[in-house]
């Protein structure tokens, strides 16, 4: 039985390897229909809290080539619309984002309160050949019944 056991152990790392890495972004697709917006520049922009660059390493683990960008935002108090009823649109204003880190459509994440973070991922180049991620996104609120808030700009470097 022991020995049974052990072969489990250690047959579970094999099996997570060659899954590939696991992680993935906490952002979903905001569920409505965003197809036709309409900018109300009375919905207020959110507020930047923060954002963070964490580069991949190229390394032999499975996660290694993964690049991770974090903005951490704060809805703003007197709002007629409460976080949850608010999805988030990401736009490139200046620079070149990665291939696939910003979502090219509306998103939602887990929240806490009036506060909410927003972790992308993108499979990063090795380290020799990364240049400076130099961007600048526009970030924009969107309710469910197609309207489009006041931008705000977030500048993002590693």
């Amino acid at each position: 039985m022991k020995l049974w056991y052990l072969m489990l152990l250690c047959a579970m790392p094999v099996q997570a390897a060659a899954a590939g890495c696991m992680f993935t972004s906490n952002v979903k697709p905001f569920e409505a229909d965003t197809s036709a917006l309409v900018d109300n520049t009375e919905i207020p922009a959110p507020e930047i809290e923060g954002s963070s660059v964490t580069r991949g390493i190229g390394g032999g683990a499975t996660c290694d080539a993964l690049g991770f960008m974090s903005i951490k935002l704060r809805w703003p108090r007197g709002s007629d619309y409460d976080l949850e009823d608010i999805g988030f649109e990401y736009r490139v204003v200046n620079g070149d984002a990665p291939a696939g880190l910003i979502p090219a459509t509306v998103v939602a994440s887990p929240i806490s309160g009036r506060k909410a973070e927003h972790q992308f991922t993108w499979q990063d180049v090795p380290t020799t050949e990364q240049r400076p991620l130099h961007l600048e996104l526009e970030v924009r609120a969107v309710t469910r019944d197609h309207q489009r808030g006041a931008p705000v700009r977030v500048t993002i470097g590693s």
